[in-house]
């Protein structure tokens, strides 16, 4: 039986079926997800290290269970020119998504603009990941339209690009100043969890990626406690 926020879930995905929320299993596995990575003007990455060590360490603590993942939706303009964040984040075992160029509302572009940011930020991940396949895209502001879709399907059929639009299935709120705080992202997330659910947290800026550190602390011990595997987009959507 579904819980309510199941319901929530699988009611939006039916009004919006050409992105994928969440995915149904019975199994005990969510996907979690970083958006916004690297920091605005983190010249030094400090926000993302502090993400990737927080995972990090609690892989150390779990370290006779599966190594908690995550799929990182990078916005390409926050890459330094010398940053190494990406290969780092990779070679902790984590994935490479696609968030765009700019930290903006995407669906208010022209397709001509949404289409030449897609591929620039695109190509460059691809870059940087040693083209490594980029798998996943995910719109500023959670917000597509069909213009948006077509000029996806058009990068796909021209460059052999292989990319799906990606949401999840809880509401963020952990960058609003009056809910940046690690207890509230941790309390609320606790209510969003269930078998097949992606979850979804920010770092947008130095502030909200020591949130997001923090509060992944609690978040993914007491997603352990609950007996849950923690994957990539990825490897929660290829499994069968």
């Amino acid at each position: 039986m579904m819980n309510l926020t199941q319901e929530l879930a699988n009611g939006v995905a039916q009004m919006f079926p050409d992105a994928i929320f969440y995915k149904k299993t019975t199994e005990k596995v969510v996907a979690l997800t970083i958006d916004d990575a690297p920091c605005y003007q983190d010249r030094e990455d400090f926000g993302t290290k502090l993400i990737l060590k927080a995972i990090a360490t609690h892989n150390r603590q779990y370290s006779q269970l599966e190594p908690a993942r995550a799929t990182f939706f990078i916005i390409s303009s926050h890459l330094c020119p010398d940053s190494q964040i990406i290969p780092e984040i990779v070679a902790n075992g984590h994935e490479i998504g696609n968030h765009g160029v700019i930290d903006e509302t995407h669906a208010w572009l022209t397709p001509q603009q949404f289409e030449q940011q897609l591929k620039e930020a695109h190509e460059k991940l691809l870059e940087l990941t040693g083209n490594n396949e980029i798998r996943w895209y995910r719109p500023g502001r959670g917000l597509y339209n069909q213009k948006m879709l077509q000029a996806i399907a058009n990068l796909t059929a021209a460059e052999n690009y292989d990319l799906r639009l990606v949401l999840a299935s809880m509401i963020p709120f952990d960058t609003f100043d009056f809910a940046n705080h690690p207890w509230l992202t941790a309390t609320y997330t606790r209510q969003m969890i269930f078998p097949g659910a992606i979850l979804v947290f920010h770092a947008n800026s130095l502030k909200v990626a020591q949130n997001t550190a923090l509060a992944l602390e609690t978040i993914l011990k007491d997603l352990r406690q609950r007996d849950y595997r923690i994957v990539t987009v990825s490897e929660l959507l290829d499994k069968r």
